[in-house]
């Protein structure tokens, strides 16, 4: 009988986009369970991978009742699967997940830390993130930061000790499939689409920003970087992609 993993993630495309293809091979060796806020992505992620799902809502902002009640339904969740090991992504989805899980008596506690927004914030909300984040650590086994660099952060703010910390292989979250990125996968006729709707010169030098447009992605510096450019070469473009 195959050993139990839950991954949990705050928003299934996290789950879709950010472990695609990790899942399904890892369901070769254990039972994966996908777990994340009820979403459409959910099905996305059970026919991508071939993996059950299951679905929690969880929330990306503080809601302090919210989280509490997610909590304990993750609570509820874990205690009745029995997993051996409960890994985690996503700062919501880690601090909820990593708290039940413990309660729950899960063994192996993994959390893979891929950024830290709270290092956008200042003040009291900055104090505030910063003691989640200790809890959420001192829950886990072992924390995986997908950088060496995010590991040096991580100890330079104290959140947990040395021996607690394990960058796998030269970091990354998933590794990187080169092939999806050949060019040969674009058509010609794809490519001088996009030249001709985005106006694209032959001497032009475009930026591509990837990503969810928010503020803690560092959107509004690249704008007013973009536009200092802008005021002395008028061949630069911008294109901004993602939700």
């Amino acid at each position: 009988m195959k050993k139990k993993i839950i991954r949990i993630t705050t928003v299934p495309i996290s789950l879709a986009v950010l472990l695609k293809g990790q899942l399904k091979y890892m369901s070769e060796h254990y039972e994966v369970i996908g777990v994340s806020s009820k979403d459409k992505f959910l099905k996305v992620v059970e026919n991508q991978e071939g993996i059950k799902t299951h679905g929690i809502n969880m929330t990306r902002s503080i809601s302090p009742l919210k989280d509490l009640k997610a909590a304990f339904i993750l609570y509820k969740y874990l205690k009745k699967e029995k997993p051996s090991i409960v890994h985690t992504h996503t700062p919501k989805a880690g601090t909820l997940g990593m708290l039940a899980a413990l309660f729950a008596g899960v063994p192996h506690r993994l959390h893979t830390i891929a950024g830290l927004p709270l290092l956008e914030a200042t003040g009291a909300k900055r104090k505030l993130l910063n003691f989640v984040e200790k809890i959420t650590y001192s829950c886990a086994t072992l924390i995986l930061p997908n950088s060496f660099a995010m590991r040096d952060i991580i100890l330079k703010e104290k959140f947990c000790s040395t021996k607690k910390l394990k960058v796998i292989a030269n970091g990354s979250s998933n590794g990187i499939d080169v092939d999806h990125y050949k060019v040969d996968n674009v058509s010609t006729k794809e490519k001088n689409d996009l030249i001709k709707k985005f106006s694209i010169k032959a001497q032009d030098t475009v930026f591509i920003f990837i990503g969810r447009i928010v503020k803690d992605k560092g959107i509004n510096e690249l704008i007013t970087a973009f536009n200092e450019i802008s005021k002395t070469n008028d061949n630069v473009k911008l294109i901004i992609v993602g939700p």
